[in-house]
């Protein structure tokens, strides 16, 4: 990957504006080169005055970002060490540490909460518990660790750009530029920031992790920047993979050779594709991550999640497989049901919605927890839209569900099924027919979008609302199907998958470059 690329990828969204303009900086030497007189027709005199010219253009520029580099670390640098302060105060207050007592915690706090009402004072001066101090300090190293790939992103840069100028204006003005400016400049000299992240691990490790450095830093380690996938799960997703490929093939010969009843073949149908959406959506998933990172977007600073617990392509194809394997047992034991004594088949395709679910919201340290719990809490988000601010995670979330509404349907369906037909007399065919609630959950999808283009109407004044249009057109197919003619639905379908597919591409794609994050995808910040 090209450095520009890498660059890109790697790069804190929101500081984008304070990095240096490696991008605008590679375009004014390629316009520079461009430029240059023929030397065919052009007096030597001239070329050198040229080039003269341009070289202190140039460099006037990197000054002009080395300036603004510089001043933007020492001020984050500042904002570091008063928070490392104030952290350490409440540490060592919490751990009774000799000379540190409760009283000073309001050393710091004494001119903030002298301006607050009575009420507020106590929850200024009050002293943090455990969990807070150690969610506070993985939040702390997290900022020291992007300050520090900030500074040796930036530096990088200013040397490659340096490295560039020289090779295409054959000259050493650049690489003299950086040895003078460069290799001195404040940013790059990482000693109080190294000290900071140093104390920070022995502090924690001594206060919060007993003494035990491996856990502290299993707690507090933020995984490099571009680190590859490890082998292991590479393995593990392939055998997968693997897996359910020959499930898949072997539930597809069985159904030939042993169909279900003609009574059972509509419930086979509606109870199956459901959950199918929890397969195909991972797989899809894991091809949207792997694009993310092909194409240079940071996908974990753009959706706000923990560097330390962000699942990798391949976990998304290993989540994607495993469920696509539960998939197929389900089917072949409802295939196969008379031969393995069970004598009612719909028990497989409720037994694999409850461990679908299970996978899901179990609340263990297991299976991707975090990332579990990440999801559950942007689809809450997404539902009670109106009541809280939205973000762009929410956004993505709720265009999603957008082109996920007939799935929904299908969901309820299957919950309508076991609620209600279930163990009781009726004709399999009548169990799935529509009824008030179908146009009302295809609907819902539309509602949260709509719902969350107001809140953000209403926050910003953007013009989300609009967005909200193109969110809200229901499918006519999906609220009354049998009283639309098939071309209709299938017109109604096609339309409205269009109009929620390109957006959620134009969502998508938004974040891949500076040029298309404004005007396309709604603003977080």
């Amino acid at each position: 990957m090209k450095f520009g690329k890498t660059f890109e990828t790697h790069l804190t969204i929101e500081w984008r504006r304070q990095y240096m303009r490696y991008g605008d900086l590679k375009v004014l030497i390629k316009r520079g080169v461009d430029r240059a007189p023929p030397p065919a027709t052009t007096p030597d005199y001239e070329i050198q005055a040229y080039y003269r010219a341009f070289e202190e253009t140039f460099l006037m520029e990197c000054q002009n970002e080395l300036t603004r580099v510089n001043n933007f670390f020492l001020e984050k640098l500042s904002e570091a060490r008063r928070k490392h302060n104030t952290l350490k105060i409440q540490l060592l207050a919490y751990s009774h540490v000799p000379g540190h007592t409760s009283s000073d915690l309001s050393i710091g706090s004494n001119r903030i909460a002298s301006h607050l009402p009575n009420r507020r004072r106590s929850s200024a001066e009050k002293k943090m518990t455990q969990r807070q101090l150690r969610s506070a300090y993985s939040e702390f190293y997290l900022s020291l660790v992007l300050l520090q790939n900030y500074q040796s992103l930036n530096e990088t840069g200013f040397r490659k750009i340096c490295k560039k100028y020289d090779k295409y204006l054959r000259s050493t003005a650049g690489a003299e530029w950086f040895d003078r400016n460069v290799e001195f400049a404040p940013f790059t000299d990482g000693h109080l920031l190294q000290y900071i992240i140093a104390e920070v691990e022995d502090l924690y490790t001594l206060h919060l992790a007993g003494g035990d450095r491996s856990m502290a830093m299993a707690k507090l380690r933020v995984p490099p920047l571009g680190e590859p996938t490890p082998p292991f799960m590479v393995f593990r997703a392939g055998l997968s993979l693997g897996m359910l490929i020959m499930l898949v093939m072997a539930t597809a010969a069985i159904y030939w050779k042993r169909p279900p009843t003609a009574d059972n073949i509509p419930g086979f149908m509606r109870l199956y594709r459901g959950p199918f959406t929890w397969v195909i959506f991972n797989f899809f998933m894991a091809a949207n991550v792997a694009g993310w990172q092909r194409a240079g977007v940071n996908h974990v600073l753009i959706f706000e999640i923990d560097p330390r617990s962000h699942l990798l392509p391949a976990t998304f194809l290993e989540i994607a497989c495993v469920f696509g394997i539960l998939w197929a047992l389900s089917m072949l034991g409802f295939l196969l049901h008379d031969l393995i004594f069970v004598p009612d088949p719909f028990l497989f395709p409720l037994a694999l919605i409850l461990i679908m679910l299970g996978m899901l919201v179990v609340p263990l340290p297991i299976m991707n927890w975090p990332a579990r719990w990440w999801t559950m809490k942007l689809v809450g988000r997404v539902v009670s839209a109106p009541l809280h601010y939205v973000g762009f995670a929410d956004f993505w979330m709720g265009d999603q569900m957008v082109s996920l509404g007939n799935c929904l349907v299908d969901h309820y369906y299957i919950f309508r099924f076991y609620a209600t037909c279930w163990l009781r007399s009726h004709l399999m065919i009548n169990c799935f027919k529509p009824d008030v609630m179908v146009p009302i959950m295809s609907s819902l999808p539309a509602w949260f979008r709509f719902a969350q283009c107001l809140r953000r109407f209403r926050d910003s004044g953007s013009k989300s609302v609009g967005t909200a249009t193109r969110s809200t057109i229901p499918s006519p197919g999906s609220s009354s199907p049998a009283t639309w003619w098939p071309s209709s639905t299938a017109i109604s379908g096609t339309y409205c998958g269009t109009l929620a597919s390109s957006g959620s591409f134009v969502v998508n794609t938004s974040s891949s470059g500076p040029n298309w994050y404004t005007p396309f995808r709604s603003t977080t910040s």
